[in-house]
């Protein structure tokens, strides 16, 4: 027999959307499936949306919570999942038919403890795909762990689209009521492996609406990225030095995103800028920034950390303009 996947899915405030999601999920090609509905105190309909899947296909399993964000629900599934392998879907999203059942092919062919897949985006409005990774053909990548490592600073991670053996996410846990989470913990679950395979094929359909936590404007919540970059950093210069000058260039990169994005209100985040600003120009020591950063980014850099005011003065300027 295969064996179990629990495929754990938080929600909130997305009664709209969870029909569509829940049925991609039942509608999956591979059948040994655990459908773990976390229920995170959403205020609308969604709890009870939840109860009526339960009611009709025994595979479903559903938790009620108090709010505590995508990571607590995420965490609350995790709790509870019984299956050998772990997959995350965002509850506004859906998966393709045959999404399970390619990420465990490839998982079992290769002896990965991690299959990270590939996706598609699509408008909300109206369905239309704008986006896929699979577009020039499908390619498909075994790695090892560090190999794996060195392609998440070309391509970035998320939680969702991801076959992970379960027994590598234990102990492991989402940092509760913080976004960015999924780089958070990557590292730590790239570590447990031998083997991770990657791969463009769409196995995940990611919606585009404007409301969603990744598309909502800048704020205080944002700026815990860059904690992250700076957990990271430290974290691979102890235990794969030779990833730490990409990893120091990535929290680089994540202080001046963070001040250019702090100028749309410098009352507002004043105490921030004033950390960041000195921050920056005690990294600008090693000089790896000037080697690493185009001519643009090290001029951004520089004005931020120098000449701030005048910077975003000229970005408030700019913005007029162009609105």
């Amino acid at each position: 027999m295969l064996p179990l996947i629990s495929i754990i899915v938080p929600i909130y405030k997305v009664e709209k959307y969870l029909p569509e999601c829940i049925d991609s999920i039942i509608r999956q090609t591979y059948k040994n499936i655990e459908i773990i509905l976390v229920d995170d105190g959403s205020p609308d309909h969604c709890g009870k949306i939840c109860d009526e899947y339960k009611k009709k296909d025994d595979r479903i399993v559903v938790i009620h919570k108090e709010n505590g964000g995508l990571s607590d629900a995420r965490n609350a599934g995790l709790a509870i999942a019984k299956g050998e392998y772990l997959n995350f879907v965002d509850s506004d999203d859906k998966l393709p038919e045959n999404s399970i059942e390619r990420l465990y092919k490839m998982a079992v062919d290769s002896c990965a403890q991690m299959v990270i897949g590939g996706f598609e985006r699509f408008k909300d409005e109206t369905g239309e795909v704008f986006f896929s990774t699979e577009c020039e053909g499908e390619r498909t990548t075994v790695m090892t762990k560090l190999e794996a490592m060195e392609d998440f600073f070309r391509d970035g991670c998320q939680a969702w689209a991801v076959l992970y053996e379960k027994r590598i996410h234990e102990d492991i846990y989402f940092p509760k009521g913080e976004i960015n989470e999924d780089e958070a913990v990557v590292f730590q679950l790239y570590d447990r492996c031998q083997t991770i395979v990657v791969t463009n094929a769409v196995v995940y359909s990611y919606r585009n609406r404007e409301e969603s936590i990744t598309t909502t404007s800048f704020s205080e919540k944002k700026l815990v990225a860059v904690e992250h970059y700076k957990n990271n950093y430290l974290w691979l210069k102890e235990k794969y030095p030779q990833l730490s000058d990409k990893a120091w260039v990535r929290y680089f990169s994540g202080i001046v995103w963070a001040l250019n994005n702090m100028t749309v209100d410098t009352k507002r985040f004043s105490a921030q800028i004033a950390e960041f600003r000195i921050q920056l120009k005690l990294m600008m020591k090693n000089p790896l920034w000037k080697k690493e950063l185009s001519k643009k980014e090290r001029l951004r850099a520089v004005l931020l950390a120098y000449c701030f005011r005048i910077y975003s003065i000229g970005v408030k300027i700019a913005d007029k303009h162009y609105t």
